[in-house]
């Protein structure tokens, strides 16, 4: 390029006869401070090349040489987002973890086809309806959830369709590896990842906030022997619902706990409400005879001797109006042992009547069953009471199971108090040491003998036959109750409540098992019959059967056990 003289630009080539470095030396009035800042500018490249050098140095102790800092570095992030701890069972069996899970999306902008999308979307597990689809993916902007927490199945299968606009986000999802095992104990977390009901639930805060696994004094193998014997029970007696509970009396930990209809925990919420209900912790039940067994200890314990009075059962026994019925009708006069072995009502109500209406009262509350069982479910219902006032009619009733409605578990701490040496462990779904526990003592000594003694004879001699396990030594007792109606305000003849209760070994309760159904129905395997001999005290028979070995309880051969049978009768007072 060239102009006038002087101002022609030098070309490329000869840049090389140029002197760059004079192109940047200040000049005039510049020149002084440039050279003043030079030493600090060298002293600042000293301090900087020093630094890089103790940071190279140190990432290099970090990585290669102590690489046990970094990783603890990291665990400090884990502990922010901490995931929900394990559940797991009294021998180790995880219950309840966490799985990596998908979130789906759609971005609308993106869908060619909203019919198609929705029709082919609609097919798949966990996705709603084509027309709930529909109306979600019309429109031209945003992104909207079509699925929460797909598995990684499931989330493949969607993947796989290769249809615009569809995205995932990564979570953490609660997992039950054994679907409905012990579903209603267990219970689930919502979808912010805090427990709804049942374990997860009562010990939430604990599952949040401690990643250790949370073990429960569940046992698996006792919980799928009950929820099995169940189904069974279901098929064979067709009732609108029945649940189990197996506790260990000695310390009050719950073994396994059930009810029917089940659900998967999985899907639960895809499941009806009433699947979902923990019938024996949420659902009072006027339990009928089983009650009988309390009724004998708080007698015994208000002064009654147990083979020095006899009632007169064949007399007509009216109070306030109501004529109070044997089902079946036994001899005349009965002992307190007779009482429970033929189930006499009106023996019943005369041995609560002797007892009192104050002491009744006290009692039922000393053994926890005039408000919430103790338990950490919190689910757990209070009872029920049509009148709050104590009259004489309501002791009467209250002795043989009817008028107050209590909960399974309510029920059970309560039995389970009185046959345990007169010693209360309240139900807890945790494993108990002997420094965990703090008995309450509800009944004496010989009172808890006397009602195990009665207990057994209603199993040898009574309605409880068809529950004995050879060997076991099992003492129970049957519960048959009418429900009541509140269209007709009477109880229903044709609509039982059948319940069973068994403790075992007899002298020394170890076990309890209970099992209740709703409603049974008679068939060729009962000769017609609702009534708990037939339905309830089968299934438990079942049940000790099974869990008896699984649990190692003690065992005597028949024929030792009946020698031993026979020198405690002749010791009996």
């Amino acid at each position: 390029m060239i102009g006038k003289n002087g101002d022609r630009l030098t070309p490329l080539a000869d840049t090389q006869r140029i002197n760059l470095s004079r192109l940047f030396v200040p000049k005039g009035n510049h020149a002084e401070p440039v050279q003043t800042a030079r030493p600090r500018i060298a002293a600042l490249g000293l301090v900087l090349a020093a630094a890089a050098v103790v940071l190279t140095a140190r990432a290099a102790d970090l990585t290669i040489f102590n690489p046990s800092s970094s990783v603890t570095a990291n665990n400090r992030e884990l502990v922010v987002a901490q995931p929900r701890a394990q559940i797991i069972d009294r021998n180790g069996v995880l219950l309840a973890g966490n799985i990596e899970t998908w979130d789906v999306y759609v971005k609308r902008a993106d869908i060619d086809n909203v019919e198609r999308l929705a029709t082919r979307l609609a097919t798949l597990d966990g996705v709603p309806a084509r027309e709930v689809l529909r109306q979600r993916l019309t429109g031209k902007t945003g992104r909207v959830r079509i699925a929460r927490a797909v598995t990684p199945k499931l989330r493949r299968v969607i993947f796989d369709l290769s249809e615009p606009g569809i995205e995932f986000e990564r979570r953490l999802s609660r997992y039950y590896p054994n679907q409905a095992l012990a579903s209603h104990l267990l219970g689930w977390v919502d979808a912010d990842g805090m427990g709804a009901q049942g374990a997860e639930r009562a010990f939430d805060a604990r599952l949040r906030d401690d990643a250790t696994p949370l073990q429960l004094a569940l046992d698996s193998r006792v919980q799928f022997t009950l929820e099995d014997e169940i189904q069974k029970a279901v098929q064979v007696h067709k009732p609108l619902a029945i649940l189990g509970i197996i506790t260990d009396v000695t310390t009050g930990e719950v073994l396994a706990m059930a009810s029917w209809p089940s659900f998967d925990l999985n899907h639960f919420n895809t499941t009806k409400p009433s699947h979902r209900r923990n019938r024996a912790v949420t659902d009072p039940y006027e339990l009928g005879s089983v009650f009988k067994p309390l009724t004998l200890a708080i007698a015994l314990e208000t002064g009654m001797k147990m083979n020095e009075v006899e009632f007169n059962v064949q007399e007509k026994l009216v109070i306030a109006g109501r004529n109070i019925r044997d089902f079946h009708p036994g001899p005349s006069p009965m002992t307190a042992m007779d009482i429970l072995v033929h189930s006499s009502n009106k023996g019943a109500a005369k041995m609560a009547l002797l007892a009192g209406g104050k002491n009744q009262r006290e009692y039922l509350a000393r053994f926890g069953l005039l408000d919430r069982a103790r338990i950490e479910l919190r689910e757990s219902a209070p009872a029920y009471m049509a009148s709050q006032s104590w009259s004489p009619i309501k002791t009467a009733t209250i002795g043989y199971g009817h008028g107050l409605a209590v909960t399974a578990v309510s029920f059970v701490s309560a039995l389970g108090g009185v046959v345990n040496d007169g010693q209360q462990n309240p139900l807890t779904l945790l494993p108990q040491t002997p420094s965990d526990m703090l008995p309450i003592r509800v009944v004496s000594s010989e009172t808890s003998r006397h009602v195990r003694a009665a207990m057994r004879k209603v199993v040898t001699d009574g309605s409880g036959r068809r529950a004995d396990v050879p060997g076991y030594g099992v003492a129970g007792k049957t519960g048959s109750a009418e429900k009541w109606d509140s269209q007709s305000s009477s109880y229903a003849k044709d609509r039982n409540v059948s319940s069973f209760v068994a403790i075992f070994p007899w002298e020394a309760p170890k076990y309890m098992v209970f099992v209740l159904l709703d409603e049974p129905q008679g068939g060729t395997s009962t000769f017609g019959w609702e009534t708990a001999g037939w339905n309830a005290a089968p299934a438990v028979h079942n049940i000790i059967s099974r869990i008896g070995p699984i649990l190692n309880a003690p065992f005597s051969p028949p024929g030792q056990q009946a020698k031993a049978e026979l020198a405690a009768a002749r010791e009996e007072p």
